[in-house]
């Protein structure tokens, strides 16, 4: 394979699948990465303070060396797209906040990171949309920033168990709809998508037609007090 056809993916001959075998082993995993953590969690937390910031500090950067390669590559093969790399979308928004928390230190910020770790890339874990599988960059692209970014923020939850409080519930909430108008502004400007505003992806209504009948706004604040609802109960018993 061409090293230009690994960055850029433009001859499909191995398709991904939406609940093909390729998207069920990669949520199995996932799921198994969650219990296995769950299960060595007093083990985690009695890890060593440099241990535990070596972990944390390498899977930031892991996630930054990501989205540079991912932003390099597609401005040296001429493939950038704004309407759909500008990272713009809330999984690589909780991304470039793990990195920011993380390596600066800000533990004010922590108990919105196991949040959003979660939030951002559970929706697109679930409805993953990616052209190829195994032989293209953005399929291992999605797996770190989606897949691994859900299993590291429950290991940093234990590695750094913070008490979870009704308070940072009600504050993510308000900055994700800010979040959600600005987008909604930039996309009706700019022709875009980001945050899904304007439509849900007619990959997603085809599985689901139900979702035709709601206005847009309504489905995606549903499926975020539904996360946070169930990270809240479960963080708050955690701790």
């Amino acid at each position: 394979m061409m090293l230009k056809e690994f960055f850029v993916d433009e001859n499909i001959t191995i398709p991904f699948k939406l609940f093909g075998k390729t998207h069920w082993f990669l949520m199995i995993m996932v799921l198994a990465g969650l219990i296995l953590i769950y299960v060595s969690r007093e083990k985690i937390n009695q890890l060593s303070l440099i241990t535990k910031r070596r972990i944390v500090v390498g899977f930031s950067l892991l996630l930054l060396a990501n989205m540079i390669i991912l932003y390099v590559s597609s401005f040296y093969y001429h493939s950038f797209d704004y309407k759909t790399m500008l990272p713009l979308h809330l999984c690589y928004l909780s991304n470039y906040f793990y990195i920011f928390v993380i390596l600066f230190k800000k533990k004010s910020l922590y108990p919105y990171l196991y949040f959003l770790a979660f939030l951002g890339p559970i929706p697109a874990i679930i409805f993953f949309d990616v052209p190829s599988c195994w032989e293209s960059f953005n399929f291992y692209l999605y797996i770190i920033s989606h897949h691994l970014l859900v299993i590291m923020g429950l290991f940093t939850f234990y590695l750094y168990p913070k008490k979870m409080e009704v308070k940072h519930v009600i504050r993510l909430v308000i900055v994700l709809n800010i979040l959600y108008v600005f987008m909604k502004i930039f996309n009706f400007y700019f022709d875009t998508n980001y945050f899904f505003t304007g439509v849900i992806p007619p990959f997603i209504i085809k599985l689901l037609p139900f979702l035709q009948y709601f206005p847009v706004f309504v489905i995606l604040e549903g499926m975020e007090i539904l996360i946070m609802g169930v990270l809240y109960s479960f963080f708050k018993k955690q701790v």
